[in-house]
């Protein structure tokens, strides 16, 4: 039987090593980088703490994966092998792996840390907290929004349902929900979208609905009069014993809305917004 030549076998646990020195150092940048970022947060000693935690944890883990491929995976150009007697040997069957990564501590210590900090944070890191939550949520349209919005002038919002002419409000059908033209007036790059940003600022708590106010009767009826809204209220009457039914509200930024807008620094530091396109 022939023997394994040692410059493949060195070659193979080279490419191992490179490739662990590659993901190692990679790993570093990036724990450079989120260390930098959570220097900056409240909390930030026990936020550094874990994550020396978790990047030893993957160090450990890489380390350990990159060795294994490097003991599984037969030296180049190894194969079945003729032996002096004629037989084969057969490769080494490769071993596949599944590796999870270890949490940096388990739910309950998380738990803990989060309620112990509730209880040493003062009222403007709670403010912070909260604000950078829900900032992670948003999306650059939404923001956009948000600045929009920002002068507290209350807009247009249309909802579109059918139903039976006699039938209850509770038997009704919603069809267009939250139509309105502050997505397209804020320059937001999908304005045909503003119904379900507006559906998720409302979840975030970023804006309210309030009841019609007729000094905006020129906004509801440009709403209405729009090619998909007419089309869609033809569809609804065109079925037997069907009619649409428009409800007008106005939306505005809420309490919550304002107080994140103030936080971010309101119009002193924003960016001036471009028309949509440019």
């Amino acid at each position: 039987m022939s023997a394994k030549d040692p410059n493949q076998e060195d070659s193979t646990a080279g490419r191992a090593l490179a490739v662990n020195d590659g993901a190692a150092a990679n790993a570093r940048r990036a724990g450079r980088f989120a260390a930098s970022f959570l220097s900056r947060l409240p909390g930030a000693d026990i936020a550094q703490e874990q994550l020396r935690r978790a990047e030893k944890a993957l160090f450990a883990t890489l380390k350990d994966r990159m060795e294994r491929a490097a003991e599984d995976e037969p030296p180049t150009g190894e194969g079945p092998t003729a032996s002096s007697t004629g037989g084969a040997r057969a490769r080494k069957p490769k071993v596949e792996r599944t590796y999870m990564l270890p949490l940096p501590q388990p739910p309950s210590r998380m738990f803990a840390d989060l309620l112990q900090q509730a209880v040493d944070q003062t009222k403007p890191q709670a403010y912070d907290y909260l604000f950078a939550a829900i900032l992670r949520e948003l999306v650059p349209d939404e923001a956009r929004i948000i600045s929009f919005l920002s002068d507290g002038a209350r807009h247009a919002v249309i909802q579109l349902h059918s139903g039976t002419l006699l039938g209850s409000a509770q038997s009704r059908t919603l069809v267009m929900e939250n139509v309105n033209a502050v997505a397209k007036s804020a320059g937001a790059s999908l304005h045909e979208s503003g119904h379900y940003y507006i559906g998720r600022l409302r979840r975030l708590g970023l804006i309210e609905f309030g009841p019609e106010d007729p000094q905006l009767l020129v906004q509801y009826q440009l709403i209405e009069n729009s090619s998909e809204m007419r089309q869609t209220i033809a569809s609804i009457e065109s079925k037997p014993r069907q009619r649409a039914k428009i409800t007008r509200e106005t939306l505005r930024l809420s309490v919550t809305g304002q107080q994140l807008w103030r936080a971010c620094g309101g119009a002193s530091t924003q960016p001036k917004l471009a028309a949509p396109g440019k």
